[in-house]
């Protein structure tokens, strides 16, 4: 065996299959071996041969079932795989074989070298013996040589040479098209002369060749070699055109093995046959009829598995013979058992005459209906075979549909129905005229053969048993028509009212049903339901038209119901009327004004003479809507709402004008000639009303018809307001009633609602009248405060104010039968709070009892500038304010008693009493005092010590009444004498007889009165005699003006004064109207009140969260206020009624006054611009702005601040280890230390700071400088704002520390107050006396921050000195000094999770460094020195940041 080479220097023997004879190397054919092959080209083989019989397998394995693909795939496998492990076994041993390799190389070298000499040795003899015999010389070649010499050339070459090595040249394009055109004119001679079968006609000759094409069998292209008529046909292409476009995937179904094997096949029989083309057509045809009835086979069982299922068969397959196919099998279909008829498709290859096409033939045959369905169905020219049966079953379809309509012919002469041929469809009309959706269609299953029906808009339950009763007998389906006439009838009745607010249905239950009438019509009726109207309902009844099996007759019917409220029990049928025939002439008749004649009903179905069959409508003509039920709904709908306004209205005994038409026939509406009187207003505001009302209609509006529009037209509007919508001769008024589903539309609702608004409306006009005939006689200054912005007989809205920024609304509440009064702001003030929002309620209460507008303007004008004040005064709750830190306390509440009368209370403990009153003064007193007896408190709040002289500082100075009755505030006034009391109270008691008593109003729950307080409490409380009011003579005369009635008593009347009886004065209510202070009436919120008649709290009273006793204590209105203390005149006071924001600089200091407890009780009086200040955000008076702490507030806040101050301090000293001294100075504290004594009081200036006088025990210990850091300390970050106990309780701490220990705080005080003297530091220093919240967690914030027993704890806050504040770094730093070792050092306290421990790292490394380097010496003290190293040293970076 001859060795071969693996890839590079490997060599295998070449064996098995694979192996080929090689020609024997000459000389040696005895010795010559079978050459080898590369390995490579080996694998290679083997790779294409498996890839080969892939591709065979892609292409035959679909057409084949699924056992034959899997017996198809494990051969292959198998036969695979042998291959490989052959080659396998074949590469190990080349591998593993190396020796033997090299041997076998060795002994084919030497071999191949021995033949090599023999055949040497046998050439060298044969050539001596053979050809050196008669071998010769050729002559010399000269010329040659001269040649090559000569011109260094040699073109004496042979001409072989070129002959064989140079290819000729092509022949020309010319050549080219002359041999064509020769060879085509042969082609097309030899086609005339020889036998061509009719088949192959269709020929085409071009380019030298003939192409044959049978559509859907081959395509062939023959040529010929030659002029000769004898040279054969030559085949150049063949093609197959048979193709499977339905489960083929659009591949070929011949493989190019095949298409080969049949091109050698008829180029065979073309070279021997004597009639060549016709043995060509013979096989080719042959093969694609086989070819084309198995494609049919496999797209039959393609369609069974994937749509068919069982309801297609197959019969009998024979290959390359016939196919016989089953559809429409009875029993398969489940309809019938038994006998079942089958209707067979058989497709197959003529045998007697095989050039013939696939021959169809059904059994039973095909009926004659139609010619192109007869056409279609026996051509298989598609090669579909699911085409074949749709088209076979579609004949059979029309023909049962044929039969179908037969039958319905029979039933009605005038049948209309007609087939579709496109989808075998029976289209039958049901009611006549038809639309195309209203039509039924009968389908017949293309798969099944059975019937199907469509009926739009019915439900399949019933669909089902019409096909059911069809597919079991044709002839049942008559019955079925007559019932789905009148279904249809129902369906164009709810199609035609669908539009409007209807709901219709086949029954109603009725209680009365077998009694009424309404049982007597005929079983089919639709009873329509009006929604709006739910009491009506519109019947409407079918009837058969003799003769005529396609059409219906109409009768409407009008019936009311009684519906019992509130119980699901039925309706009782009350009217049942028949509408009238003539209106169906009416609505159908298109001529305007021209009615038809009446007397017979007219059909809505057309003309009944028309007998012709006409096709159905599109469902986009309007032939199944019904007019006249259209027109009965509609008008029913719009006509009956205003019958029941009528009847209502009627039955209410209001007058009006009855129905009326409008706006050419389109709307309706109701006029009232004269609306009923209402309760509560007076005769004459009613006749007023009357004459200026000029019309009232009622109108109904909207898409659904529920909505009622009553229009006022009024004239002579009493008021003009600014509005420019307002500014008319007459004003349009518009009320709207929404009827709610659950009630009849214009039912007795409707006009209750509007008699309610009619109310309102009376109401409101009453107080306008009023206000109306006030307005010539109005003070100019209310004149210039208020504006009438709007008045619409509803609603009257007054703006106010300087700018007219603020604005209030008053209408009456029906609902609840009082007047309703809303705050707002417009304007520039818009968005923006109103300030009488907070006596809101109390401003209510007092118009419902005294409707007066002018009375409300001037509340209102009194009023609006001290509320303006008050509400600057922070509300917003606090912590840390006392010891119990976690508690949050509200810095003021404000809680309104009465519309002039303000409660503010400070922190739950005091209370501040403000009265409003006329010519911008107000009056205000300590509220802790009670209004009865000034020697009782108030149960929850404390008298505030010294409010009388704080008060005092900010009194007018130009008040010389008041100055001259300062010594009666600070004593009580005389009792008032038995006599007087018993006058007063006969003066009262008749007019309060005229007061409706204090029951609980409407509406409001547990509502009483503004000015009483409850029975519980003035039971038990006896009034004072000095709360008893003795009036000035000069203010009980009548008068005629403001100033009149407010004249400002006298100083005697505040001494003993006799009773009035006695000076034959009677206490006879004063005709002023502007001002109501000038008058006793019981009913106005500025009277003096009996106690007897405070029976219960006032609604609505705001009230304090937590402790606050304003939660125990109710709502009291007190005696008028202007009868504590005289009323500043305005000629008297040029100061009255401006505004000033800062404190009067003439004002002398105010006067000593004896330290009385009840001394607060008598009111003060303050203008407004004290007030003003008073209440107003300022910086503390005689500080540095430096010194003064960053917490704003007002002077009254800081007062009643210090006040609490000083008030803790007492609870502290008695607490803490202090020695209290006593004082005979009122409102002062002394008490002292071991080295200190301390004096605590108000500031005599200004009485809203408390300053700390210190006087050392030994004064050589102390510096006069250090004192006063220590006091101004006090001052400003102790006992100032927030106001805080614990402030005060880690002082104290701090006073009771030892000397050389608070020196070293003083010293640190003085840093943190005096910053700008210790330039040279790099921080600023804050002594915490609480914790603050970023401190490290050692107790609560708001916690004393200084602990003092053996070792001193306290925290500073060290905050970076820098150019820009935004970017200031402040760090606490904890500090604990040993009083025993001297050292200071940062306490060891345990950080927050995410705190930096940079700072307090560097912090303790400083303190630490100035301990080693500072020894303490026995009675030093290292705080102050400490701490000054640290800010001294303490540098640090961005990342060492708290």
């Amino acid at each position: 065996m001859a060795p071969v080479q693996l890839e590079s220097n490997q060599l295998v023997p070449a064996a098995g299959p694979a192996s080929a004879p090689a020609p024997p190397v000459p000389g040696a054919a005895a010795a010559a071996a079978s050459p080898g092959y590369r390995l490579s080209t080996l694998i290679d083989f083997l790779l294409h041969r498996t890839y080969a019989e892939l591709t065979v397998l892609a292409d035959l394995l679909p057409r084949k079932t699924d056992m034959e693909r899997k017996i198809e795939i494990v051969q292959f496998a198998s036969r695979t795989r042998q291959l490989f492990v052959r080659l396998l076994a074949l590469v190990k041993w080349a591998n593993n074989a190396g020796k033997v390799e090299k041997c076998a190389m060795i002994s084919s070298f030497l071999d191949q070298q021995a033949i090599l000499f023999v055949d040497t040795a046998d050439r060298l003899a044969s050539l001596a013996r053979d050809a050196l015999v008669h071998a010769r010389l050729p002559s010399f070649a000269i010329p040659y040589a001269i040649d090559v010499l000569t011109t260094g050339s040699y073109p004496r070459l042979p001409t072989c040479i070129r002959d064989k090595i140079i290819p000729p040249d092509p022949i020309t394009k010319n050549e080219k098209q002359t041999t064509l055109h020769q060879l085509n004119q042969i082609l097309r001679h030899r086609l005339v002369t020889t036998d061509l079968p009719p088949q192959l006609a269709n020929l085409t000759v071009a380019n030298g060749r003939v192409k044959f094409r049978v559509e859907g069998e081959f395509e062939a292209t023959l040529t010929v070699m030659g002029d000769d008529p004898d040279v054969p046909w030559r085949l150049l292409k063949l093609e197959i055109l048979v193709e499977d476009k339905e489960t083929g995937d659009g591949r070929a179904l011949v493989h190019s093995m095949q298409i080969s094997f049949i091109h050698q096949l008829v180029q065979s029989r073309l070279f021997a046959d004597e009639k060549p083309l016709q043995d060509m057509y013979s096989c080719l045809h042959s093969f694609c009829l086989s070819l084309q009835l198995e494609v049919l086979h496999s797209q039959t069982l393609m369609l069974i598995r994937e749509r068919w299922g069982d309801l297609v068969q197959v019969e009998r397959y024979h290959a390359g013979k016939c196919l016989s196919l089953s559809v429409w099998n009875q029993q398969v279909v489940g309809r019938k058992t038994g006998t079942a008829s089958l209707h067979k498709v058989t497709i197959k290859i003529d045998e007697s005459d095989v050039s013939k096409p696939l021959q169809i033939s059904h059994e039973p045959p095909l009926p004659a209906c139609d010619s192109k369905l007869m056409e279609r169905a026996m051509k298989i020219d598609h090669l579909s075979i699911e085409k074949l049966l749709i088209d076979s079953v579609h004949a059979r379809s029309h023909q049962k549909l044929q039969e179908l309509k037969a039958i319905l012919k029979s039933y009605n002469v005038n049948d209309s129905s007609f087939i579709e041929t496109a989808l075998p469809t029976l289209v039958i009309p049901i009611l006549e005229p038809c639309g195309r959706s209203e039509c039924l269609h009968i389908f017949v299953d293309l798969h099944s053969g059975m019937f199907q029906l469509m009926l739009y808009g019915i439900d399949q339950l019933t669909l089902d048993d019409i096909e059911k009763s069809v597919n079991d007998d044709m002839k049942r389906i008559i019955p079925w028509l007559q019932q789905l006439k009148f279904w249809l009838g129902q369906q164009r009745c709810k199609q035609s009212i669908k539009h409007l607010p209807t709901v219709t249905s086949e029954t109603l239950q009725l209680a009365n049903y077998a009694s009424h009438p309404v049982g007597n019509l005929s079983k089919h009726k639709l009873f329509i339901k009006l929604t709006r109207l739910p009491q009506y309902y519109i019947v409407v009844e079918m009837f058969d038209v003799p003769g005529n099996p396609t059409e219906l007759e109409y009768k409407n019917h009008f019936l009311s119901v009684s519906c019992p409220e509130g119980d699901d029990s039925p309706a009782t049928a009350l009217l049942l009327q028949q509408f009238k025939p003539n209106i169906e002439e009416l609505v159908l008749d298109p001529k305007s004004g021209k009615h038809s004649k009446g007397g017979a009903k007219r059909k809505l179905s057309g003309d009944p003479c028309s007998v012709e069959s006409k096709k159905p409508k599109r469902s986009g003509e309007m032939c199944a809507f019904n007019k006249v039920l259209a027109h009965l709904v509609a008008m029913c709908d719009t006509n009956m709402p205003f019958i029941g306004l009528r009847m209502e209205l009627s039955n209410m005994e209001i007058p009006h004008q009855g129905v009326q038409v409008e706006g050419d026939g389109f709307s309706h509406a109701i006029r009232l000639l004269k609306i009923p009187p209402c309760k509560g207003t007076s005769e004459e505001t009613q006749k007023a009303l009357d004459r200026s009302l000029l019309d009232c209609t009622f109108r109904l509006q909207g898409r659904n018809n529920r909505t009622w529009v009553a229009e006022l037209i009024f004239a002579n509007c009493p008021l003009n307001s600014t509005s420019s919508r307002e500014q008319g001769p007459t004003r349009h008024v518009y009320l709207t009633y929404e009827n709610q589903l659950s009630e009849p539309v214009g039912g007795r609702k409707v006009v209750e609602m509007f008699l309610n608004d009619w109310n309102s409306i009376a109401r409101l006009y009453d107080c306008v009248l009023e206000f109306a005939r006030s307005l010539p006689e109005i003070p100019n200054h209310l004149n210039v405060f208020s504006e009438v912005r709007v008045y619409n007989y509803r609603k009257l809205i007054l703006c106010y104010g300087t700018t007219k920024g603020s604005s209030i609304s008053i209408q009456w509440n029906s609902i609840h039968q009082k007047f309703h009064i809303s705050l707002g702001t417009v304007g520039p003030n818009s968005g923006c709070s109103n300030c009488h929002n907070t006596i809101l309620h109390q401003l209510q209460e007092m118009f419902n009892k005294t409707p007066n507008v002018v009375q409300l303007l001037q509340v209102l004008f009194d009023t609006q500038a001290p509320l303006v004040a008050i509400n600057k005064l922070p509300t917003v709750p606090m912590l840390g304010l006392t010891q119990r830190i976690n508690i949050a306390y509200q810095c003021f509440s404000i809680l309104p008693q009465s519309p002039t009368h303000i409660r503010l209370a400070f922190r739950n403990m005091y209370c501040i009493d403000i009265y409003c009153r006329s010519r911008g003064v107000v009056a205000i007193r300590d509220g802790a005092y009670s209004l009865f007896d000034n020697s009782k408190i108030v149960e929850g709040f404390y008298p505030a010590p010294g409010l009388k002289t704080f008060l005092n500082m900010f009194v007018d100075s130009n008040q010389d009444a008041r100055r001259r009755s300062v010594n009666e505030d600070d004593n009580p006034p005389s009792p008032i004498g038995g006599d007087m009391m018993d006058s007063l109270i006969s003066q009262l008691q008749p007019q309060q007889s005229q007061q409706q008593p204090f029951a609980k109003q409407a509406g409001a729950s547990g509502a009483y009165p503004l000015t009483s307080p409850p029975t519980s409490y003035h039971n038990t409380v006896t009034p004072s005699p000095s709360m008893m009011h003795t009036q000035s003579p000069g203010n009980l005369h009548a008068a005629s003006s403001p100033s009149g009635a407010l004249r400002a008593p006298s100083p005697a009347s505040f001494g003993p004064t006799p009773s009035p009886s006695s000076l034959g004065i009677t206490m006879g209510q004063t005709a002023n109207f502007a001002s109501p202070h000038g008058t006793i009436d019981p009913s106005s919120p500025y009277t003096m009140m009996s106690p007897s008649q405070r029976a219960g709290n006032w609604p609505g009273s705001p009230q304090v969260s937590g402790p606050s006793p304003a939660a125990r204590m109710p709502g009291m209105s007190p005696a008028n206020p202007s009868l504590h203390s005289p009323v500043p005149d305005a000629s008297h006071s040029p100061r009255a009624g401006t505004s000033s924001q800062t404190m009067p600089t003439n004002m002398p200091p105010p006067r000593k006054l004896p330290q009385r407890s009840w001394a607060a009780s008598i009111p003060t009086i303050l203008t407004h611009s004290a007030l003003n200040i008073l209440l107003l955000p300022s910086p503390t008076p005689g500080l540095v702005p430096g010194l003064a702490g960053s917490y704003l507030c007002s002077p009254l806040e800081r007062f009643l601040g210090s006040v609490i101050m000083r008030r803790h301090l007492q609870r502290i000293i008695q607490q803490e280890t202090l020695q209290l001294i006593n004082s005979n100075e009122p409102g002062v504290i002394m008490f002292k230390t071991d080295a200190l004594k301390c004096r605590v009081a108000l500031n005599p200036k200004t009485n809203q700071t408390l300053q700390l006088k210190v006087t050392p025990e030994n004064a050589g210990q102390w510096k006069p400088e250090e004192l006063q850091v220590l006091e101004k300390f006090f001052e400003t970050r102790v006992a100032g704002p927030p106001f805080k106990a614990n402030t005060l309780i880690a002082f104290t701490k701090l006073l009771g520390a030892p000397t050389h220990i608070l020196r070293d705080c003083v010293h640190i005080m003085k840093l943190e107050l005096f910053p700008d003297q210790a330039s040279q530091l790099k921080w600023n220093v804050q002594f915490c006396l609480t914790i603050p919240p970023s401190a490290p967690p050692i107790a609560p914030p708001g916690t004393p921050a200084v602990v003092l027993k053996s070792k001193m704890l306290f925290f500073l806050q060290l905050t970076q000195k820098t150019t820009v504040p935004q970017e200031a770094v402040s760090i606490i730093v904890p500090i604990i000094y040993d009083m025993a070792s001297g050292t200071t050092q940062q306490a060891d306290i345990p950080r927050q999770q995410n705190s930096s421990v940079a700072a307090p790292m560097l912090v303790s490394s400083i303190l630490k460094r100035f301990a080693e380097l500072n020894s303490p010496r026995p009675g030093e003290c290292t705080i102050f020195g400490a701490v000054r190293d640290l800010m001294v040293n303490l540098a640090l970076t961005p990342g060492g940041r708290p």
